[in-house]
C-alpha cells in the first residue's frame, strides 16, 4: 500500500496473479494502478506459470513526482 512520501517505483513488485489486465499490458502503474503516460519507469518482468507454461509480462510504474511537490 502506498503511503504519503512513498514513490511507486520503490514499491515491491506484486505476484503475477495479482496484476490487473491494464498492469500486465503496461498501461497502468504496477504499484498504484493509475493509467500511465510519459515518463513511466520500467520495473522489469514479472513471471507466472499456467501449468507448465511460463508467462511473463513487463511492468511499469509512475514517474517520480517533480521536486517540490
Amino acid at each position: 500500500m502506498l503511503t504519503q512520501g512513498t514513490v511507486c517505483a520503490d514499491m515491491p513488485l506484486p505476484a503475477f496473479s495479482d496484476l490487473t489486465i491494464e498492469q500486465a499490458r503496461g498501461k497502468a502503474c504496477v504499484a498504484c494502478g493509475k493509467l500511465l503516460g510519459l515518463g513511466r519507469i520500467y520495473r522489469g518482468p514479472i513471471l507466472g506459470y499456467d501449468g507448465p507454461m511460463l508467462l511473463d509480462v513487463d511492468v511499469w510504474s509512475c514517474p517520480p513526482p517533480a521536486a517540490g511537490r
